[in-house]
């Protein structure tokens, strides 16, 4: 289940962020987390697994009446590609009215989301 970013989620969500390959530093990471709550088109999302374990984050743009997906990822171990469908579908679901896009880090992701919706 995805939850928006709140106050009391910031040593889990920088955790995550620091799985990020670019983001090889705590500032760099303190730095992205502020990106996205500073902005208020901007989102974190963090996704808890059935077994109640932080394993995913999203984070996302709302731009043009489409939702920018700049960060997808999951903790090693995890199924990624179904973790990242599931986190996918509720953003879907969250925001029936904007298109879900990806940045080109995050384009297989999405294409691969987008495949499953089809079948």
């Amino acid at each position: 289940m995805l939850y928006q970013y709140r106050k009391d989620y910031e040593k889990v969500t920088m955790g995550l962020l620091s799985l990020i390959d670019n983001l090889d530093n705590m500032d760099l990471v303190e730095q992205q987390l502020n990106w996205y709550v500073e902005n208020d088109d901007h989102h974190l999302w963090l996704y808890r697994d059935p077994n109640n374990n932080w394993t995913g984050l999203v984070g996302t743009e709302e731009r043009q009446g489409q939702l920018l997906i700049h960060q997808i990822i999951c903790t090693p171990g995890e199924h990624k590609q179904n973790t990242y469908n599931q986190m996918l579908n509720e953003l879907n679901e969250a925001y029936p009215k904007l298109k879900i896009v990806a940045s080109l880090a995050n384009r297989r992701i999405c294409l691969e989301w987008e495949n499953q919706l089809r079948e």
